[in-house]
C-alpha cells in the first residue's frame, strides 16, 4: 500500500512534507474509492447487459 501511495504521489507531483500530508492521504483515499465504485459499477452494467441479451 506504501508503495501504492508513493508512485500516486510521484505520478501526480504532489508536495512532499507533514503538512501537505494530510491532504495527500485524502485525495489518494478518494481517487481509491472512487475507482472502486467504478469498477463495481461497470460489473454491475456489464452483467445486466449480458442477462438481457443472452
Amino acid at each position: 500500500m506504501k508503495q501504492l501511495y508513493r508512485a500516486f504521489k510521484h505520478w501526480l507531483y504532489l508536495p512532499d512534507g507533514a503538512s501537505s500530508e494530510i491532504f495527500n492521504l485524502l485525495l489518494f483515499g478518494i481517487v481509491a474509492l472512487s475507482s472502486i465504485v467504478a469498477i463495481v459499477s461497470f460489473t454491475r452494467t456489464l452483467g445486466i447487459f449480458l442477462a438481457l441479451f443472452s
